[in-house]
């Protein structure tokens, strides 16, 4: 069940909404696993049973661990199983159904009957629980209702963000339930549907108008903007998402971390990574990367541990070779920054570190909608010299005057100026802001419906 969906909108979400606040305190976490469940159900018999068998052997995972804390070979032998047998479970179920597609076998057509939606996010949640009580960062949950809400919390089950298992602990137990959370909950609901349904959906109208194009009517400049259109479909499709997912959690009472943040004003690739799906790097940092160089990111033990952590990541997004080339482009990019050039890269002058860091990042993208390792550098040929179009050609042109509000929108709302403006528009509390801020969201959330009605789709890559 999509968050940008009518059946979402008008039936789940209300009345989920109501069942959990009129649900007494104390089965307040059962009633959130209940209809974080049936959420989950929707999308099939099969993965909600994968679902919870992954929840019900992690928990009990997590109690034996606990049992055997003082022995510590034990102990870390059973956080092994349990750790290979979560990775081998989200092996299977993500890249069987894409070897059997690449296989060109009949059994393609059933290749997601093992692919639960968010199998990639919510399997990261087990782990990341396991080899906390391993470390002795937390400590065994006892309560398998508090566990399982942890785990299937429907704002962030589909696509995160991820979250640490002792501040979610913590949440739980004392949720901040008001008013005015609710209310700045529902808006931020509201400004990330708009972004996903209105804006995304746009841009991916534009790229795949450009996708379409024979490789003869591809100019330089086309490719350029396929490129720039593809970047900010997917920073407004998964961006508005994120914002959803933390307005929905503060409606509950959950305040979830923030996993997008303005990516468009990186002014390097680490800094990207900490704008643009940071919970996904902290959580590859901390339970990857960290623990194989030892503490000594820096030599060659550092460079390949870095490498290492960056072909999982690639892996993670999927078999394509594509994802492992991308993956070892990022690695040896931020080995390049932090330990290379590190230093020198301070001393240049911030928009020109913005300008490479944008330049670095399109590079990064072809090789995310290409099918191959070769028709992604063909494409940064198109992109270098351009195709059968030459450098510049009338299609390209009417490309950006036909889109020309468009191109406009996207830059404005991929930076925090939007918002800040409007933010001074209505900040004073007065009657004719208050109705200025309810008018307009009611504006946006009937335009989104509008959208959606109509059958607009905003294909995301980590959907």
């Amino acid at each position: 069940m999509a968050f940008d969906s009518t059946i979402f909108l008008f039936a789940f979400l209300p009345v989920s909404f109501i069942l959990y606040y009129v649900t007494p305190a104390k089965f307040k976490n059962l009633t959130l696993v209940i209809v974080s469940v049936f959420f989950y159900l929707w999308g099939g018999v099969v993965h909600t049973v994968l679902l919870l068998v992954s929840v019900v052997w992690n928990y009990a995972g997590g109690l034996f661990m606990g049992k055997h804390l003082k022995h510590a070979k034990r102990v870390k032998n059973i956080a092994m199983v349990l750790v290979g047998t979560d990775i081998a479970l989200l092996a299977v179920c993500r890249y069987a159904g894409q070897i059997v597609e690449m296989s060109g076998s009949r059994l393609a057509d059933s290749r997601y009957l093992l692919a639960p939606v968010g199998i990639s996010f919510f399997m990261l949640q087990n782990i990341a629980y396991i080899i906390d009580i391993y470390r002795g960062d937390i400590r065994p949950q006892k309560d398998i209702v508090k566990y399982a809400a942890m785990i299937v919390l429907y704002p962030k089950i589909i696509a995160g963000p991820l979250v640490s298992g002792d501040e979610f602990v913590k949440q739980q137990d004392r949720p901040k339930l008001s008013l005015g959370k609710c209310s700045d909950g529902i808006l931020l609901f509201i400004r990330g549907l708009s972004k996903t349904v209105v804006l995304g959906s746009a841009m991916g109208m534009v790229f795949q108008t450009v996708q379409a194009l024979p490789e003869r009517q591809v100019s330089a400049l086309g490719a350029w903007l396929g490129c720039a259109a593809f970047a900010f479909q997917i920073y407004f499709a998964y961006g508005g998402y994120c914002d959803m997912a933390l307005g929905l959690g503060r409606m509950l009472g959950f305040e979830l971390p923030e996993n997008v943040n303005y990516p468009c004003l990186s002014t390097g690739v680490m800094d990207f990574w900490s704008r643009w799906m940071s919970t996904l790097w902290k959580w590859f940092c901390s339970y990857v990367y960290l623990p194989l160089c030892g503490g000594n990111p820096s030599g060659a033990k550092g460079f390949l541990s870095l490498l290492a952590t960056w072909l999982l990541i690639g892996l993670w997004h999927g078999m394509n070779p594509t994802f492992v080339f991308w993956g070892i482009y990022f690695a040896v990019l931020l080995y390049l920054e932090g330990f290379v050039f590190g230093e020198r890269l301070a001393r240049v002058p911030k928009a020109l570190r913005w300008f490479f860091t944008m330049l670095l990042l399109m590079v990064s993208w072809v090789f995310c909608f290409c099918p191959s390792v070769g028709s992604a550098f063909s494409y940064l040929r198109f992109m270098a010299i351009g195709g059968g179009a030459g450098f510049v050609d009338a299609g390209a042109l009417s490309l950006i005057t036909d889109y020309g509000v468009l191109w406009v929108s996207a830059v404005f709302f991929s930076t925090p100026l939007a918002w800040r403006m409007y933010e001074k528009i209505i900040r004073g509390g007065r009657k004719w802001q208050i109705a200025l801020n309810s008018v307009v969201y009611a504006v946006l959330f009937l335009l989104c419906v509008a959208e959606i009605v109509s059958g607009t789709e905003s294909a995301c890559l980590y959907f």
